[in-house]
């Protein structure tokens, strides 16, 4: 669609932002920017249309945000849900990987490609891959998936040198910088204009599972400043991570620890943020550092619960995620948005505690900030043309209509009631078709892997 002059039009509703909504209602696409919003008839006249795409009974809104996942971990989705979390890694996500490795790279890509379809036909435009443990040696695959389907985005690549569950995907400082310079370099040399490349490590050397220490961590920073982009980190997210924290280093958390470090900024953002001192909030207020949530996850581990109100009402914003497949089983973000609801009034006990407005918010303009893009996460002219279109006539799911965001998150499923996605101008997905992929490839690559792996290891975790 690069360089035609689109016009989506007559929207049931137009979801501009989490603020406003508007009805019967017209959006004009120039190349990969929205040009113009308003009634058809006023939009015609004043643009050359050279394509006119019929929004009649759809809700038209911005395409939703997924700030924290793990595409690599879709291979063992329905996998392993009944560990705590030392055991979930030790004994499923670390041997789970050790034998994907033995795969093809190809598997890689094509998982990267299995997450964004998923993602696309649930109304997702763009996610955050944190590549970790032995996938951090396929990031290039990664990024590379993402960008030849047209999926915007970030790959974060993981790297540690301390961990007492190592299973050969830890290395010396030295070698996991260069390693994370040679990925840094390399898919920046790329210039996409969708995928972005970050540093991602897994976390603290605390971590029960460990990942970069302290010294490591400071290097991570400067390489991330270095290239200009971003540092993307699991923090504060279980108890054992701070109990470590606190015994070793006399911090009162994670968060505390990282700031002392200096690798706290608004290009640093944590996934978790649950085992938080109020204190702690405070630095986050100051430094700007921007956490994502990941609601779902913080349920099937049973690790805990982000204290987004009282974040919230310190100045802090948070993104949300979705995290990986195996800590959620979907990446349905509207799915998400309402557990972010549910879970936090059943907290608090109060049933208005958060709402539906704020949840959508967090899975739009707050992930467009936590990518670091000014002119995303909104329908505005002059904004990116990152769009999601949900079915709303004749379907009996979101029927009646009377206020379509809270319909579609307290009753929506992406993967059902989505009709179309737009990513930079282009469609994606529409009617049930993906536009720019053959998924039946990508189905049969992951369906035969799935059965050598399944024969290996996940076969021992049926009942």
């Amino acid at each position: 669609m690069s360089g035609k002059t689109v016009l989506l039009k007559d929207a049931d509703f137009l979801v501009r932002d989490y603020t406003t909504i508007e009805k019967k209602m017209s959006v004009v696409i120039e190349g990969n920017l929205i040009a113009g919003v308003g009634e058809s008839s006023a939009l015609k006249k004043e643009h050359s249309i050279d394509e006119t795409m019929d929004m009649r009974g759809k809700v038209l809104m911005p395409g939703l945000i997924n700030c924290h996942t793990h595409t690599a971990e879709t291979m063992y989705r329905g996998r392993g849900h009944d560990f705590e979390f030392p055991d979930w890694m030790n004994y499923l996500v670390y041997p789970v990987n050790q034998v994907m490795e033995e795969e093809e790279e190809d598997l890689f890509y094509y998982l990267a490609q299995l997450s964004a379809l998923e993602a696309i036909a649930s109304g997702t435009t763009a996610f955050i891959d944190n590549s970790v443990n032995f996938t951090k040696r396929h990031v290039i695959s990664v990024a590379k998936a993402m960008d030849d389907m047209g999926f915007r985005g970030a790959v974060s690549k993981d790297a540690v040198d301390s961990s007492p569950m190592d299973r050969g995907f830890t290395g010396p400082i030295d070698e996991e910088v260069k390693a994370e310079e040679h990925f840094l370099k390399t898919w920046q040399a790329e210039k996409s204009e969708l995928v972005q490349a970050w540093v991602g490590p897994n976390g603290t050397a605390m971590k029960p599972n460990g990942g970069a220490t302290n010294e490591f961590l400071v290097k991570l920073k400067e390489l991330a400043n270095k290239y200009d982009t971003h540092l993307h980190i699991h923090l504060a997210g279980t108890h054992w991570e701070i109990e470590n924290v606190r015994q070793k280093t006399g911090f009162v958390g994670s968060i505390a620890m990282a700031h002392n470090l200096g690798i706290l900024d608004d290009r640093t953002s944590i996934a978790h943020c649950i085992w938080l001192d109020d204190s702690e909030i405070d630095i986050l207020a100051e430094t700007g550092t921007q956490p994502v949530h990941c609601p779902s996850c913080n349920q099937i581990c049973a690790i805990g619960v982000m204290p987004l109100v009282k974040m919230v009402e310190k100045g802090v914003e948070s993104a949300l995620g979705t995290d990986g497949a195996p800590q959620n089983d979907s990446l349905d973000m509207i799915r998400d948005m309402r557990q972010t609801v549910l879970l936090h009034r059943i907290t608090h006990m109060d049933a208005d505690i958060v709402s539906h407005k704020y949840a959508f918010k967090m899975a739009t303009e707050n992930g467009a900030k936590v990518l670091g893009i000014d002119n995303l996460g909104k329908i505005h002219t002059g904004y990116l043309a990152d769009l999601t279109a949900i079915q709303v006539k004749g379907n009996p799911f979101l029927s009646p209509l009377y206020e379509p965001l809270e319909t579609i998150i307290y009753a929506g499923s992406g993967g059902r009631d989505v009709a179309m996605t737009m990513v930079n101008g282009k469609v994606l997905y529409e009617n049930r078709m993906f536009k720019t992929v053959d998924p039946e490839k990508v189905l049969s690559v992951i369906d035969e892997a799935g059965e050598r792996i399944n024969k290996k290891i996940l076969k021992n975790f049926d009942l």
